[in-house]
């Protein structure tokens, strides 16, 4: 019943069978002589087939704009995967990379823990040498001096003249050769060398940062 009311003109208790165009509703046919008259009405079995035709075109377009969103979604999708699998070669790549830069890094320190162990190693035996060449003189000049001392006292002249000629032929400091020793030697050098090679990497690897972090968000 509610199904037919909607069929029936509420003005005139009719059958809607004409659709006005101008107003875009259905009407009676007294309603074309009253209210509509002079308006573009035409049958509500036409208006139908036309109204088919709009929707049919409506919903071809909506069809298409689903597909071309459905195609959106889907490169989008793709595009989001893509970007994952960027990215995660990327952190292994830069976990490799910077991986074997510690390991060269590391050779690097050894080698110079090294080099500074071995020109220890080198300056250490070498002072040592020398220590021992100044010990073994200073022992041989003790003796020729407790040798002058003892031929100072002796009251035998012949002995006291042979010893002298042996013993008093030169003095003995003006044969001694001058040795010399650095008292500042130390790896100072080494030291300023390596802590510029930190600030260098420092700002090497500030400058490179920085590129990436604007590759990254190109």
């Amino acid at each position: 019943t509610g199904n037919l009311q909607e069929k029936i003109c509420s003005h005139h208790n009719r059958v809607l069978e004409i659709y006005c165009r101008t107003d875009q509703q259905c009407i009676c046919y007294l309603c074309t002589i009253e209210d509509h008259r002079g308006h573009d009405t035409v049958s509500t079995i036409t208006a139908k087939t036309e109204k088919q035709k709009q929707l049919g075109v409506s919903q071809k377009d909506f069809q298409n704009k689903i597909q071309q969103r459905q195609k959106e979604v889907e490169d989008l999708r793709q595009a989001v995967q893509s970007l994952k699998r960027s990215a995660q070669a990327a952190v292994e790549d830069s976990e490799r990379v910077f991986t074997e830069l510690i390991r060269s890094i590391e050779r690097r320190r050894s080698e110079v823990k090294e080099l500074i162990r071995d020109q220890e190693k080198a300056a250490v035996s070498r002072a040592e040498g020398l220590l021992e060449r100044l010990e073994q003189e200073i022992a041989e000049l003790r003796r020729r001096d407790a040798e002058l001392e003892q031929l100072s006292h002796t009251e035998d002249h012949i002995n006291f003249l042979q010893s002298c000629k042996s013993l008093c032929v030169a003095p003995v400091s003006g044969h001694l050769p001058r040795i010399t020793v650095n008292p500042h030697l130390s790896f100072e050098a080494v030291r300023k060398s390596v802590s510029k090679l930190k600030e260098q990497l420092e700002d090497l690897c500030k400058g490179e940062m920085a590129k990436i972090s604007r590759a990254g968000r190109e």
